[in-house]
């Protein structure tokens, strides 16, 4: 990739970015282990929960892992986005100090 086309970033917010979009993805991925729990234990028959209930209760919660998975990425996306740094900013030369 020539020096041109090169793409850079602020890498703290970048960094942020990464970090935040984790987190969602930790919460997504805990909503889908409810879920599943919630059917497994109605299967099982371990609960006194309704079947009707439980798989109700299943799916609004695979729903808003879904909903939060995309609200994720599409706010990793804008994050990111962000934190690119313009393509024609002009280099401070090393050493000097901006009065």
């Amino acid at each position: 990739m020539d020096e041109k086309n090169r793409v850079e970033y602020d890498v703290q917010r970048r960094a942020r970015a990464g970090t935040s979009a984790t987190l969602r993805a930790l919460v997504a991925g805990y909503l889908v282990y409810l879920a599943w729990q919630i059917v497994k234990g109605v299967r099982s028959g371990e609960t006194s929960m309704s079947p009707a209930v439980g798989y109700a209760a299943a799916a609004f919660f695979l729903l808003a892992a879904l909903v939060f998975a995309v609200y994720l990425i599409r706010r990793w996306k804008k994050e990111v986005e962000a934190a690119r740094l313009p393509a024609d900013r002009e280099e401070a030369p090393q050493g000097e100090d901006e009065a």
